[in-house]
């Protein structure tokens, strides 16, 4: 009875493999109709919303379902490769190898039935060895062909196809959302607004008393006809542009301020305006030295860089300014003020044509901010005039008379 010990021995093999290719296909199974299923999960909470106890319900039904998937797929074929409950038996094995094998067909079939058969004679059991040692050769366990489970990725392609997809067109979040609030069903989440606020601004900077124009525009299923802007305390309206573009200038700007938009009952996130402080100018005065030859005292001149000057006279300007970093004269040449102290500038310099010049205040964040225009008038220093006029005695031809006239500016 060798030859049928070994014919069993056969048939172990064949079934365990036979249930290691069933787990193979479970696991495949069981991937692709669970992720399919979590695909359609969370694909009906992003579209529904549901409420705390639908997603509850959604929750746990999802948690039911990948459960028994897993025990069909997984357990089942485990626990029937591992004996812990009856799997098929010889005669469904050798039907299963049988129909494989053309030359085995009902012999495998024929020795097991002969083998249970209640009358073992002499010649039953030659027989029984007989048809065990013609089927010994033939390799029982190539029945299982595990490439056949390669048909089954097909369907476990089709959800990865569809994360890929989301992925690549950057709404994966479309998921990551939906999961979040399905496994925090106690949580109530409030649907997204049918629209989003966009301020349209580089930046929200505004020029200390200068206007700040603001673009707004809205993007979304929906196109609010009209929009508010709330800040310090009062509700102004939007001026609408073009459907969904709305625009508000805030007059004269004298401090940062935070300010929400709201439209159809939808509200915005805060939004700051920074304050950009302007260099300004706050006194300016030029002292005129003027040159010895004149004679003249020297004297200040405030709130104008305009002057009528002689020739040679020496000017120095004096600047407080606030909010300041540097000050500038451009005229054929750009000279830097001296900073004296924080706001106070000066520059000297001795006038000897006429000059044009521009006075500009510039600080970090805005350059030649203030830009003045003055001009400088210079009168030359002449040189000394002397008029000789000469006339004859009419009695005393011999005797000549000289006037004259010494003029000097």
């Amino acid at each position: 009875m060798n030859n049928f010990r070994t014919i069993q021995t056969k048939l172990e093999q064949f079934i365990a493999r036979y249930y290691i290719n069933e787990l193979l296909k479970g696991m495949i199974l069981f991937f692709a109709i669970g992720l399919l299923y979590l695909i359609m999960t969370l694909f009906i909470e992003y579209v529904l919303w549901l409420g705390p106890k639908a997603r509850m319900i959604l929750f746990w039904l999802f948690i039911l379902v990948e459960l028994g998937l897993f025990i069909r797929f997984i357990i089942w074929p485990l626990s029937k490769l591992f004996k812990l409950q009856k799997g098929i038996d010889y005669e469904k094995a050798s039907k299963i190898i049988g129909s494989h094998f053309p030359e085995v067909k009902d012999k495998l079939l024929n020795v097991l039935q002969l083998h249970k058969s209640t009358e073992q004679s002499e010649l039953l059991l030659a027989s029984i060895e007989q048809k065990s040692m013609d089927l010994r050769p033939v390799p029982f366990k190539l029945a299982v062909d595990f490439r056949k489970n390669s048909s089954y990725l097909k369907y476990a392609a089709f959800p990865l196809i569809i994360l890929l997809l989301t992925f690549l067109t950057g709404h994966i979040n479309w998921f990551s959302d939906s999961y979040e609030r399905v496994v925090n069903y106690n949580v109530a989440y409030e649907p997204p607004a049918p629209f989003q606020f966009y301020v349209v601004n580089d930046r929200l900077q505004g020029i200390e008393n200068k206007n700040f124009k603001l673009i707004v525009k809205t993007a979304g299923s929906v196109i609010p006809d009209n929009a508010q802007i709330h800040y310090d305390g009062e509700t102004y309206f939007l001026r609408q542009i073009q459907p969904g573009t709305f625009e508000y200038t805030f007059p004269k700007l004298q401090s940062a301020m935070t300010f929400t938009l709201s439209a159809n009952q939808i509200k915005s996130q805060t939004y700051l305006i920074d304050l950009l402080k302007v260099p300004t100018m706050v006194s300016f005065e030029m002292i005129l030295d003027y040159p010895a030859y004149t004679k003249i005292p020297g004297e200040v001149l405030k709130s104008t860089g305009n002057a009528t000057i002689p020739e040679g006279t020496k000017i120095t300007w004096k600047i407080k300014a606030s909010e300041t970093d540097r000050v500038m004269m451009y005229s054929q040449d750009s000279i830097q003020f001296d900073k004296i102290e924080k706001g106070n500038f000066q520059l000297s310099k001795s006038i000897f044509n006429k000059l044009e010049y521009n006075i500009s205040t510039s600080n970090n964040n805005l350059n030649d901010y203030e830009r003045l225009a003055y001009n400088i008038q210079v009168i030359k220093d002449a040189y000394p005039e002397l008029q000789l006029k000469m006339e004859r005695d009419s009695i005393d031809n011999q005797s000549l008379y000289f006037f004259g006239q010494a003029t000097d500016d």
